[in-house]
Formats: C-alpha cells, structure tokens, sequence
C-alpha cells in the first residue's frame, strides 16, 4: 500500500528557483547590507552557509525520486524475523508477533531478541511466555544474557544462532503486513543488494499532539529524501522494517556496535565496501510514534548523539570507498543535527538587538523583507509540495524548537561524555514535562519584554520592525513545542486542529 507522501512528485523549476533565492539571499548578507556587530555578522552568515547547504543537499536528493530497480517475484530465499525488545509491554509485542506469524511468505522463522535480561526489565520472562504461546507457529525466544552494544549487540548475539541467509528486523511495535516479506525479497535476485527499507510508519499519528507532530516529521525524510538517496544508493537503514543480507552484514563485521545508532553506521560501512540498498516505498509496517513530550526527546536525543558521532568519528568525506554523490547525502544527514547551534544563533539575534542594541548588519526593513520574505515562504512551500502537503507548519516547529535537544547531543558528542541507550517508550505517559520546554518559555518572555524594552528606548525604528518580526517569528515556531509540554490536563484547554491532522489515505497501486 501506499499513502500520498510516498508518491514521486516533480518540482525542478521550484526547487531551482528556490536555490536562486537563496543564493540571492546569501550574496546580499556578503555584499548589499551594512555590516554591523562582527561576531554577530559572522553568525548571520554561518548559518545561512549551513541554510544553502541543507538546502543544496535537499536538491540533490530529490531531483529524480523515480528509481526502477530489479524485482524477482519468485525469490524466496529463508528469512529470520528478528523483533528486537527490550522491556516493551507484551500487548504491544504480541500484536507484532501476531502479525508475523501470519505473513504469506513460504519460508521464514520468527525469533523474539528478548534483550530484557540484560536491561534488567522486570518483565523479561513475559517474552518467554509469549514465544511458548506462539510455538505452534515456530516462535522461538533468543533471550541474551551476556550485555554489551544495545541493540546491535542483540542482533549480533541472534545472528550466531539463527541461519537464515536473510534477516528481516522489526521493532516490537511495527507490525508487518502480510506481503511484508513478497515485498521485500524480491530485489535480493540482484546479488549486490545488501538491504531494502520500508518507510516507519505511525498508525498512533492522530492520537496526541506530539504523535501527530512526529508523523508530520518523517513524511518529509520516508517520502521524498529516502526515494532520492535510493536513487544515489546513499539510503541508510532506519532500524526496523528492513530485510537484510547476512552476507552483506559477515563482511562487514555484523551489526555495528560502536554508535547508538548501528544502523545508519552499518549502511555507511556497507556502502563503502561496495553493497547496494533499496528503498521500498511502500508501507509494510505500521508502529508507534512517542506520544509524550519525555519520549519525543529521548528518541531525537538518540538520533542525534548517533548521527553526530558518525559525523566525528566515521566522517563520511574521508571514508574510501564511497561516491561523491554518496558523500554528499550522508553528511546531509548527519550534519542535519547541527541545526542545534544555527537555531541557537538565529533566535538570539533579536535579543542582541532588544537588549543590548547591537545588530549583525543594518539595511531597511522593506529591502530585507523584499529579499528574504520570498525564500523563506517557497522554502516552506517546496517541503510541503515535495511531501504532498503531509509535512505542514507542525512538523517545522517541532523540528526547529528541538534545538536544545540537538544542542545536547551536540556538546555530549564533542566532549565524549557517555550516555545510555533508552529504548522510546511504546506507551503514552502522562505528566508535566514543561522542564523541556522551559527555554522556549523563557526565550518568548523574553521577545515580548525585549520589545517593549527597545521600544522605549529607540521608539518605532525600521531595526525594531525587523528584529521583532524575527524574533515574533520564532515565538510562532517554539508555541506548539511549549504546548506539547504542557500536562494532558492543560493542553485539553488549548485549541487543537484536528483539521491539520493528515488523513490515513491509503492509495492503492
């Protein structure tokens, strides 16, 4: 099945003038406006670099998003199906072991990576249970004793159990489709094919504020960027909803254990040594989006702190073995979470100004707006357009307001402080999480104070006019992010669009 945001759409012209505003934008800040402060100047322009840069790797990946690749409909080589647990609830489980062992594929075996033990989760035992319930159907539990690696560690352990030449990885929420696997193995008839990916997809997405926000999120990312990186054979594996290669995986060491993000790590290695990926689009599996605040930071957290240390560690520019096109799209990705620090400077600018009066360059308002007004909007427009107007203004701020989170990973990366891997919890938690979002709090007091500060102090300038725009701007930005922190019971007194929540529209091929 597909859903809309799966479908390729054709925008070159737009994506073409988009980059001629931006480039337009970036040259005036060089060479038209007045320069002011130099530290801020120098921060202005920094994070427009980043801006054309994202941008400019946007561009590149989604360019062509219609990528034929080889299918053999009677490959049917044996599967093993790894779900990965950790402590999960087993009603959540067990739905996706429900779903597995009624897939229509002729050979396969389903295995529960029961990593509980090792966690130290008290309902380690439960699994086992659940494997007897289910071993009519050949389910059998791979409970691990001995810790080390987090999930890649678990997968590694059930890879020297288990036989198959393929493995297909589910997280215990994602439950398959029963044509999860004729969908999938099709594309090993090519024996360079290391893995195919399906998109994650969260069937909770109308549920809460923040499930609904995170949906809207990966739209962009499972739609149009995966289908361009296919077409660059720069696609990662995104840890669940994917069939792998064992071969691919023995020559590259098994699943890699030195980020918490193994598989963006394994799939760099795995390209660098010459295997090739596929990227399915086409929804195969449907799992759980965080539906609370806590459980939103904890997974950005963890993709950013992996990302970035692949970035440190792993740089993609200097690994042999990749194309530059493949270069490209990883450092898109993994410098995606630096976005900590551009924000960080974009949305103190206008305090520079309300509190210190110190700007980075002096120009009218009306030349600015005139300039960066244009770019600003058709670079909204053309993530919309791209996603088929799944990705909206809620999915933006979500992503711009998780600048501490991103700013964190960012700092524990650079420092090498140690942090654990948490598993995203499957399950609503309600509470108070405002401590999250305490910042974006503070920053909006301090735009409106800043405001009227300054405007007691200058009077209506045209430097007021255009630091409060930008600063009013990101206040619109971090509102929704403030919302989610808020307790059930007080967020249930804030309107809510459910008209803006994405229709679950199935398009049928």
């Amino acid at each position: 099945m597909k859903s809309p945001f799966l479908q390729p759409v054709s925008a070159r012209r737009l994506l073409t003038i988009n980059l001629l505003l931006a480039t337009f934008y970036f040259v005036a800040l060089l060479v038209l406006f007045r320069r002011g402060n130099g530290y801020l100047y120098a921060g202005l322009v920094l994070g427009e670099v980043f801006h054309v840069w994202q941008l400019f790797t946007l561009i590149h990946a989604v360019w062509e998003t219609k990528v034929p690749h080889e299918f053999t409909s009677r490959f049917d080589a044996p599967v093993d199906i790894y779900i990965t647990v950790a402590g999960e609830p087993v009603s959540v489980v067990e739905k996706t072991v429900q779903a597995a062992v009624n897939i229509d594929y002729p050979n396969y075996r389903v295995f529960i990576l029961n990593d509980g033990y090792v966690a130290k989760k008290s309902n380690w035992q439960d699994m086992e249970g659940l494997a007897e319930k289910y071993q009519d159907a050949g389910v059998q539990c791979i409970t691990r004793t001995t810790p080390g690696g987090a999930k890649a560690g678990n997968i590694n352990h059930a890879l020297s159990v288990t036989t198959a030449p393929f493995v297909a990885i589910l997280d215990c929420d994602h439950i398959p489709t029963r044509d999860f696997l004729k969908r999938m193995m099709g594309y090993f008839g090519d024996a360079t094919v290391a893995f195919a990916q399906s998109p994650q997809y969260y069937r909770n997405h109308t549920k809460t504020f923040v499930a609904n926000a995170s949906w809207q999120q990966q739209t962009l990312f499972f739609g149009p960027i995966c289908r361009g990186k296919d077409r660059t054979n720069s696609l990662f594996m995104c840890g669940t909803n994917m069939v792998i290669r064992r071969a691919a995986l023995d020559a590259v060491g098994g699943m890699k254990q030195d980020s918490i993000t193994e598989d963006l790590l394994t799939s760099l290695i795995l390209h660098a040594k010459g295997w090739r990926s596929v990227y399915v689009p086409r929804i195969l599996a449907r799992g759980l989006a965080p539906e609370d605040l806590g459980s939103y930071w904890q997974q950005q957290f963890r993709w950013a702190r992996g990302s970035l240390e692949v970035l440190f560690k792993f740089n993609p520019l200097f690994l042999k073995g990749l194309s530059w096109h493949q270069r490209l799209q990883y450092l898109a990705s993994v410098t995606y979470y630096l976005t900590g620090l551009v924000v960080l400077v974009d949305a103190a600018l206008p305090l520079f100004y309300f509190y210190g009066n110190i700007i980075p360059v002096s120009a009218a308002t009306m030349s600015i707006a005139l300039i960066f007004v244009p770019y600003i909007f058709l670079t909204l427009y053309l993530l919309q357009y791209e996603s088929s107007y799944a990705f909206s203004f809620r999915a933006i701020a979500f992503s711009l307001a998780s600048w501490p989170i991103y700013l964190l990973a960012f700092v524990t990366t650079l420092f090498r402080l140690p942090t654990s891997f948490k598993v995203t919890s499957k399950e609503h938690r309600s509470a108070n999480y405002f401590g999250l979002a305490a910042i974006h709090v503070l920053y909006i007091a301090a735009t409106f104070i800043g405001i009227g500060y300054a405007m007691h102090r200058d009077g209506i300038t045209s430097s007021l006019i255009t630091n409060a725009s930008w600063g009013l701007l990101y206040v619109v930005i971090f509102a929704p992010f403030v919302r989610a922190a808020l307790s059930d019971r007080l967020a249930s007194m804030l309107p809510y669009d459910e008209l803006e929540l994405p229709a679950e529209e199935i398009v049928h091929e």
